[in-house]
């Protein structure tokens, strides 16, 4: 696990000067070692430069034989890359037929020989999280990829002919040509749903590569092309039997957890006590040797205390369990820090106790399995029930939705109130993707004027396009939260998190076998006799006794109202303030300020409040430069 950057342009313009810098913040990521490589060569329009900035977490063969950027002994390839490959000793295998020779036991050496002689093809052969940068010097060609499932981050800018990537934006900034011109939409996207989408980015003129993506960029012109596509990636016919089912998942995930037992460094897990860390770790204990290590938090708040259920599976399982209860000072503390930690308006507040986890964690290991991934898999969510009990009234002869959707307006603040309001939807897409929005459309736009609320709805296209048998809405729900809220906010959470730290956070139920069978999954497998994620529950349950893991669904939240009441209206009238507003001219002050009033009376919700602080207090930090209350 590491942090990569780069430059490719005409060498009068590329700024190679730079490279180091941009590589050097990068460090969190990758402590152990930093290394830059470049060259010349002849281009459209005369000479070129391309560059790589490499930070190292040594996990496998930490020895200097894993320094990076790597080139290939006859100098016609140079990679840099961030993440594992837990394939790539059979790849070894299948390239030493080919010819390859090894100095190193290291991943990053067959990825270099890999593209030697198998080009782009490699990409297929891969299992594991990674973002990868190559030089083709044979061909003059830069390639940047991607994981399946967008495990792992990697940005890029093109201004004129130069081109600058990295893993994280800082080290774009840290580039001369870079220009913070902020994207409404991609705003009004993050308002939303507390998070930018796809490939748009905060900035007007940066781009993510998308997961299973990768781009290539050749005399001056960039491809753009796919090797995997989650809408693409379920298989035709899905089991007939349920057991049959159990048993096929049983088996993937166990594989996909030994193949993330490889390391040479210590390793751990994250526990919640929840269904899907319980199985992982489960998993993990049948597979190691000795006692694995497990870490939770836990909150005083007896409704979002998780601790005592992972202590529960720990000594049902006999790892070797670790514990940290939150208090008031170490949640304000991280919240402080979210604008730098993650680099990029990001309005998850569960990446609170995920950084005070991943700091617990990294104490004692430098590798941790994570759960990730299974309520998106096998429909655990509470608003996939939500919208399977709202089908059937979105169903009814117009105008009756909308009318039950106004009449809602009649009924006290709750459940009932919030589900109705959602019948206003137009579509059955719609009236999913309105289960996962934070602001309506009137308040975005009050927000963030018009440009801001014209928010492209990558929800909907992802369950529009979603392969899910007999069209049932609840598995193309999960489809389209796959496709945008795993990678673009729960995975971007865990990788800021734990990288922080320099902490390799791996993700079993995301091994893209797992990914395919489980979305291949009818709906009525994977609720099962009112369980939820019931093929898991089942693989569990062979190894924990369902008493312990037996309970409703707990987010990993925190309590605001306790622990940063306080906070929410010292920020609210620090970075909300009218005036600032005003000069900014980024939030519209008459709009927001009218939000921020509303989410300030008591009883209030104040989860939009929160939303638009994270993105003010963003800016303030890495562009005013402020370091605030």
């Amino acid at each position: 696990m590491c942090g990569f950057c780069g430059v490719l342009g005409l060498s009068s313009e590329a700024g190679l000067e730079d490279l180091e810098g941009m590589t050097k913040s990068l460090d969190h990521r990758g402590p152990d070692d930093r290394g830059t490589w470049h060259a010349r060569f002849g281009g459209p329009g005369g000479e070129w430069s391309v560059g790589l900035g490499h930070t190292r977490l040594a996990i496998i063969d930490p020895s200097p034989l894993g320094h990076q950027p790597m080139t290939a002994g006859d100098g016609s390839v140079t990679v840099a890359y961030n993440g594992e490959i837990y394939n790539f000793r059979e790849i070894r295998t299948e390239l030493r037929a080919l010819g390859a020779e090894f100095r190193s036991d290291c991943d990053t050496e067959v990825l270099v020989e890999g593209f030697r002689l198998l080009g782009t093809d490699l990409l297929e052969r891969l299992n594991g999280m990674f973002a990868i940068a190559m030089w083709d010097a044979r061909h003059s060609r830069l390639l940047l990829a991607r994981d399946r499932l967008g495990i792992k981050p990697l940005y890029y800018r093109t201004d004129g002919g130069v081109v600058t990537f990295g893993s994280e934006l800082r080290a774009l900034r840290c580039h001369h040509r870079f220009r913070p011109d902020i994207d409404r939409v991609a705003l009004g996207t993050f308002l939303r749903s507390g998070f930018v989408h796809g490939e748009r980015t905060i900035y007007r003129d940066v781009k993510r590569v998308q997961p299973g993506e990768f781009i290539v960029w050749e005399s001056g012109r960039a491809d753009r092309m796919r090797y995997w596509n989650l809408l693409d990636a379920a298989p035709g016919l899905p089991p007939t039997n349920y057991r049959e089912a159990v048993d096929e998942l049983d088996r993937l995930l166990g594989d996909a957890v030994e193949r993330r037992l490889i390391s040479d460094v210590p390793l751990g897990a994250f526990l919640s006590g929840g269904i899907d860390s319980s199985a992982v770790v489960a998993l993990m204990q049948e597979r190691s040797v000795g006692r694995v290590r497990t870490f939770s938090i836990g909150f005083r708040e007896r409704a979002y205390d998780e601790a005592p259920n992972a202590r529960a599976v720990a000594e049902h399982l006999g790892t070797d369990h670790t514990e940290l209860y939150v208090d008031r000072d170490q949640a304000i503390g991280v919240a402080r820090d979210l604008p730098e930690l993650y680099d990029e308006p990001f309005a998850d507040s569960s990446a609170i106790p995920t950084v005070l986890l991943s700091r617990l964690t990294r104490e004692h290991v430098t590798v941790a399995l994570s759960g990730d991934g299974g309520d998106e898999l096998l429909a655990g969510y509470k608003h996939y029930r939500k919208l399977s009990q709202l089908l059937a009234l979105h169903a009814l002869p117009r105008p009756m939705p909308g009318l039950l959707a106004s009449a809602a307006r009649l009924l006290p603040r709750g459940s009932l109130r919030s589900g109705l309001r959602h019948l206003r939807a137009s579509s059955t897409a719609d009236l999913a993707a309105s289960l996962v929005a934070h602001f309506d459309p009137c308040d975005l736009a009050r927000a963030c004027g018009e440009e801001g609320a014209r928010v492209p709805e990558r929800f909907v296209e992802a369950f529009e396009g979603a392969p899910a048998a007999g069209g049932d809405a609840v598995r193309r729900s999960c489809y389209a939260d796959a496709a945008t809220y795993l990678p673009d906010d729960i995975l971007t959470k865990v990788d800021r998190a734990s990288m922080s730290v320099a902490l390799e956070a791996r993700v079993p139920l995301l091994d893209h076998e797992v990914v395919r069978y489980a979305l291949s999954l009818p709906r009525e497998f994977v609720w099962r006799e009112g369980r939820t994620k019931a093929p898991l529950r089942d693989v569990l349950a062979r190894r924990v006794p369902t008493s312990l893991t037996d309970r409703p669904k707990q987010g990993f939240g925190i309590p605001f109202e306790t622990l940063l009441a306080e906070e929410l209206r010292l920020w609210a009238d620090h970075y909300l303030s009218p005036a600032r507003l005003e000069e900014e001219r980024l939030l519209d002050p008459a709009g927001a300020g009218q939000l921020v009033r509303s989410a300030l009376q008591p009883g209030a919700p104040r989860e939009r409040l929160w939303f638009l602080l994270c993105f003010e207090r963003w800016f303030a930090r890495t562009h005013r430069g402020e370091a605030g209350p």
